[in-house]
């Protein structure tokens, strides 16, 4: 099953998952690194929750537009067919 990195936003009020844009390929590593992923973690099959200005530097690299007051932020690898890879740790 082949996985892409994404940033996910969480709405604040319901803490469901509602926004998510694709980490472009040639920035996987600057956001692996702004998230703090660890080396043991390649595949980012752990979903990590980003600050606003981790976020923010990482939206401003892909040109995404966020919304920090109404979502929380997190990198984490979508499957192809839409599930998170977080679910398997």
């Amino acid at each position: 099953m082949n996985a892409v990195v994404k940033l996910t936003g969480y709405e604040k009020t319901t803490e469901l998952l509602t926004t998510i844009a694709t980490v472009p390929s040639g920035l996987v590593s600057f956001a692996k690194t702004i998230a703090g992923v660890p080396e043991t973690d390649p595949g980012v099959a752990a979903m990590y929750p980003l600050t606003v200005p981790q976020a923010e530097a990482l939206a401003a690299e892909a040109s995404l537009a966020l919304d920090p007051d109404r979502f929380d932020y997190c990198l984490e690898a979508i499957a192809e067919d839409g599930r998170s890879q977080a679910w398997k740790v």
